[in-house]
């Protein structure tokens, strides 16, 4: 069956006895399953095209992100400046930064402005030598010498205007120069100061925030001993009693089940005869041996100190069980004291130290 096909089609317009030949598409009905949708689907997304927009997407999608946080953390450290006040200094900075570049232009023109001064003085020493030249020998002037002397009479009018302007340039350049190098001086100087102020505003601020951590620490210790501790310890022993509780229960009813069942048996066992009940009971007798005789009591032996420090193998057992592994049963009492008494200690080490490097600097 042909993919494409011919087919007359009239217009309306046209007359009936004219007609057109024109391409038309056959569609193919053909059912396409479900597996095969999917495998066109998989190699679909697996076009490099389809790759291409994907990365795309997510370049896109990363560079977006990338610039806000950006933008995030400039504001976030914006805001700390503004906070902490070193915005100001910041400013400062910027002015010397253009103070700086202010000051590189004013050399510049300096540097312009004294090889303009030297080239108008060079060029006035070259004209008032000729001058004297010439004047050296007055007597034997032609008419172009005193043409020559009239050019350069002028010329070293001019050029003495040159060499003052040149040289009232230059004043004012070198003037310029100096109070934008002084400006710059204080610039970095107010700088440096302020960064000072800042740097022990922020050192002071550091130490309270330590000693805030360190009481907050504190606060903490011993709410969660004296507040949490307890009550976790109340809860657990709650949930143990309740344990036990139902531990209790089971065993009470298993006790009352074996009494019944004793109690079943005893009635059947009454039922036998005597004889057999006597001779079962003396046949199951049993002989109890004699209790084993009580052990002697320790013999104690008082040793003075000196033979126990004079001696190591009397004591080192005894310094060797302080750093053992031996498991003890202290109340909650004791082992609270103990950690409030390291916190206190190791509290008033830090404000020692803190003190002392406080008086230091």
């Amino acid at each position: 069956m042909p993919l494409f096909g011919r087919r007359v089609v009239r217009a309306s317009c046209l007359p009936h006895s004219s007609s057109i030949w024109l391409p038309r598409t056959r569609l193919a009905h053909s059912s396409t399953s479900p597996g095969d949708a999917k495998s066109a689907s998989a190699a679909a997304s697996e076009l490099p095209s389809a790759m291409e927009d994907r990365r795309g997407a997510l370049n896109r999608k990363l560079s977006s992100v990338m610039d806000d946080l950006q933008s995030r953390m400039l504001t976030a450290s914006h805001t700390l400046n503004d906070i902490t006040g070193y915005s100001a200094i910041e400013a400062i900075k910027t002015e010397n930064q253009n103070l700086e570049e202010q000051l590189a232009k004013a050399q510049e023109h300096v540097r312009t402005a004294r090889l303009a001064y030297r080239s108008s003085n060079t060029k006035r020493s070259a004209t008032q030598r000729e001058v004297t030249t010439l004047l050296a020998r007055k007597d034997s002037w032609l008419p172009v010498d005193l043409e020559r002397f009239t050019e350069l009479y002028r010329t070293d009018h001019v050029l003495e205007g040159e060499v003052t302007a040149a040289q009232e340039a230059l004043t004012e350049a070198e003037a310029d120069e100096q109070r934008l190098s002084q400006r710059l001086n204080a610039g970095i100087l107010k700088r440096y100061h302020e960064e000072q102020i800042w740097s022990d505003r922020i050192r002071r601020a550091s130490t309270w925030g330590t000693w805030g951590l360190m009481g907050m620490n504190f606060v903490l210790f011993v709410a969660l001993q004296f507040v949490a501790e307890p009550w976790r310890r109340r809860r657990l022993v709650r949930g143990v009693v309740e344990e036990e509780k139902g531990v209790l229960r089971e065993v009470r009813d298993e006790l009352g089940a074996v009494k019944r069942e004793l109690s079943r048996m005893t009635e059947s066992e009454a039922r036998l005869p005597v004889e057999d009940v006597v001779k079962e009971s003396v046949g199951s007798r049993e002989v109890t041996p004699p209790p084993p005789p009580p052990p002697p009591p320790p013999s104690t032996t008082t040793v003075g100190w000196r033979d126990v420090m004079l001696h190591p193998s009397r004591w080192r057992a005894a310094a060797a069980d302080l750093y053992s592994e031996r498991r003890l049963d202290l109340r909650m009492r004791d082992a609270s004291m103990i950690a409030a008494e390291g916190a206190l200690a190791g509290a008033a080490v830090a404000g020692g130290l803190a003190l002392a490097l406080t008086r230091r600097t």
